[in-house]
């Protein structure tokens, strides 16, 4: 008996649609040497293969299927004499030219023939191929995959499965898990979303593991080690996805059957905020990341200005950016804040509060506020440069990478979502939230310079002795707007990504991204220094990269 046998369990499973369930074809593998009862594969399906099955280091695999009831039908389905480590999957196809005279139905032997500098060794396994699926009725397999160290006795047989969404209008399909090679032990599962929605869509996808005890279910996004497509549990595309996950991470192997499920739902209208738990602080290997449907029962309690980063989705729309030419306060330089139609044409979520500095804290490890009056208050004295860096993130727009250790670095690395400060045109949209005024109460301003409609809305130069704090104020102490953003006027300026120039013309733009090159970049909302006419919505300031002072700080947006 050789050393491998010890190392394998095989298993089957063939099943049928049922309710809002489909069990996935998926890799099939079967590491017995002798006749196995047979495995049945849809019409196309992926046959999983590798060279670091057996001792020794690879020398050539080959892959063929053979006819069980006519020995003379071979196909080659793959071929490997690289000396490498030789692994992945094989496509088969019965309806491909190379397997045309393959009828369905039959039984066909795969032999996978695994030369190594230790001998050849054979594994074998049966399939049988199913006719093209009538209606909803679909039979599938899955398969077992292995799952150990080169040499080691610790294995972790893996089952996947797909999960249709709650709602109709997403489908999970095509689900496989595969080991990923060589000698890795980190597991890739590969998923597509099916939906009919039209337009902007948000998905929530949820990766579950459960052994076969029935009872033992743990989900894999809730423990921080997967990486990649939907790891963190929202996507806004349909189409082909991938995660990673380590088991190790999570798991103390041994011999176990384990099945992965993948589940998602259209979450469009219900994803309304984003959170991530940054408590790990610095030493987190990554931050979760959650959504909730609704405001938390309650409301905002101080964990939101502390350890969790709350974020409110805002669907594209069109707006008309600047003011009108009668606007108290209005910048009267050449297009200073010429009025144009915007419209933006992707979701994406902003912070509802801006940053504060315990956030930034167990962002970056450090807190370079002057005023530090309290962990739950904003962080300010941050520049352009802190916050994305002053290499890579200096090269807005002509792309949007940052510095890996920039506070926007490490929040993109310990989440996986390409978090970052908004655009100009994201952070006048998510302010007015519909309003066309000067606040986004849906009120104009009574005087440029003392006014009661701007007292309401933000902290100002003329309300900081009301009793609320000194100068500047904890997030979330005003009134509030239609999408439940906090603070855009006053309390501190806010940093956005563009370039600072003058709006060149009243044309109508889509997805503005400001002008390719520039000194200066935009501040916008005004601050707990700066008189009424200067925290309007349309109001646009340019500052230096490096610039940092006591009023100015920044609130983070998400967009895929």
């Amino acid at each position: 008996m050789s050393k491998l046998l010890s190392l394998f369990i095989s298993a089957l499973l063939c099943t049928t649609v049922l309710a809002s369930e489909l069990w996935s074809g998926a890799t099939a593998f079967d590491g017995s040497e002798i006749t196995s009862t047979p495995i049945t594969l849809l019409t196309t399906d992926q046959i999983f293969y590798s060279s670091a099955l057996a001792d020794g280091e690879p020398v050539s695999l080959e892959l063929t299927a053979t006819d069980t009831s006519d020995s003379t039908k071979v196909a080659a389905l793959f071929y490997d004499d690289s000396q490498t480590a030789v692994e992945g999957t094989a496509s088969w196809n019965y309806k491909d030219q190379a397997y045309e005279d393959f009828p369905s139905g039959d039984v066909y032997e795969l032999k996978e023939t695994i030369v190594t500098t230790e001998g050849t060794q054979n594994l074998t396994r049966n399939v049988r191929i199913l006719p093209e699926p009538a209606c909803l009725v679909l039979f599938a397999v899955l398969g077992g995959l292995f799952l150990a160290r080169r040499k080691g006795a610790l294995m972790l047989l893996v089952l996947t499965v797909a999960s249709l969404g709650a709602f109709a209008n997403v489908t999970v399909t095509s689900v496989t898990a595969q080991q990923a090679w060589p000698f890795k032990r980190s597991l890739v599962i590969n998923y597509t979303l099916e939906s009919n929605t039209q337009g902007a869509t948000v998905f929530a996808v949820d990766f579950y593991g459960t052994f076969d005890d029935g009872e033992t279910t743990f989900k894999l996004n809730e423990r921080g080690t997967l990486e990649k497509d939907g790891a963190n549990g929202l996507l806004f595309s349909a189409g082909a996805h991938k995660v990673l996950w380590n088991p190790a991470s999570d798991l103390t192997l041994k011999s176990n059957n384990l099945k992965i499920k993948v589940t998602a739902s259209d979450i469009t209208s219900e994803a309304t905020y984003l959170v991530v738990d940054l408590s790990g602080g610095t030493s987190a290997s990554s931050y979760p990341v959650s959504y909730l449907s609704s405001v938390p029962e309650g409301g905002w309690s101080d964990e939101y200005r502390t350890t969790k980063l709350a974020l409110r989705l805002v669907q594209p729309g069109t707006f008309d950016m600047g003011s009108p030419s009668d606007e108290i306060g209005r910048d009267t330089s050449a297009y200073g804040e010429l009025q144009h139609t915007v419209t933006l044409t992707k979701p994406y979520y902003i912070g509802i509060f801006e940053t504060t500095q315990r956030q930034y804290e167990l962002i970056t490890g450090s807190n370079p506020a002057d005023l530090n009056i309290g962990q739950k208050y904003p962080v300010e004295q941050v520049s352009y440069d802190m916050i994305r860096g002053n290499d890579q993130g200096a090269n807005w727009p002509e792309n949007n990478n940052v510095d890996s250790t920039s506070f926007m670095g490490v929040l993109r690395a310990k989440t996986g979502l390409t978090f970052d400060l908004p655009t100009e045109a994201q952070w006048e949209y998510a302010c007015r939230a519909t309003t066309t005024t000067a606040l986004n109460s849906g009120k104009d301003l009574t005087n440029a310079s003392v006014c009661p409609n701007m007292a309401e809305v933000g902290r100002y130069t003329h309300n900081t002795n009301d009793g609320k704090g000194n100068n500047f104020v904890e997030p979330g102490q005003y009134l509030v707007n239609n999408w439940g953003v906090f603070d855009m006027h006053g309390n501190l300026a806010e940093l956005c990504l563009d370039y600072y120039a003058d709006y060149s013309s009243s044309d109508a733009v889509t997805d503005p991204v400001g002008p390719s090159t520039g000194t200066l970049r935009v501040k916008r909302g005004g601050s707990w220094q700066d008189i009424a006419s200067e925290c309007r919505s349309a109001r646009r300031v340019g500052v230096d990269s490096n610039f940092h002072n006591q009023g100015t700080g920044f609130r983070v947006v998400v967009e895929q």
